[in-house]
């Protein structure tokens, strides 16, 4: 996998984040404030990897047509779906830290420091590897 597949990989999660932190956040108020922050870091996050992608000369991946809107039933559920899209982030991140270098390897490591600490926020226990499976 090149680092541009590894960057496009990140991106398709982000986009799925930015979709389903305010889904999270509409249907259940006792989350609502940590969906909010959470959608406004991937929104970002998303933007930048998306000009970064411009900036190459890349075509970024597009959104998906739809998401899976069933795992999102239930508080607990959408709590466990919020865990997961920060674990599968860490994991892009940790595959682009291993494909890139220089400037790129640092920002993949903050992202997957980033996603990590995410995760955690969202009531998952620490790692001593994050984005290992």
């Amino acid at each position: 996998m090149s680092s541009t597949e590894a960057l496009q990989g990140w991106l398709a999660l982000e986009h799925e984040a930015v979709w389903l932190y305010p889904v999270i956040g509409a249907r259940f108020d006792g989350v609502a404030e940590r969906a909010r922050a959470s959608y406004g870091r991937h929104r970002d996050v998303r933007d930048r990897l998306l000009a970064r992608l411009h900036d190459m000369e890349v075509e970024p991946v597009a959104t998906a047509l739809s998401y899976d809107v069933n795992r999102l039933r239930t508080r607990s559920r959408a709590i466990t779906a919020a865990r997961q899209i920060e674990r599968d982030i860490a994991a892009a991140c940790l595959t682009l830290v291993g494909e890139a270098s220089g400037e790129l390897r640092t920002y993949a490591t903050a992202g997957l420091r980033r996603a990590a600490l995410a995760e955690i926020t969202w009531g998952a226990q620490p790692k001593a590897f994050p984005g290992l499976p």
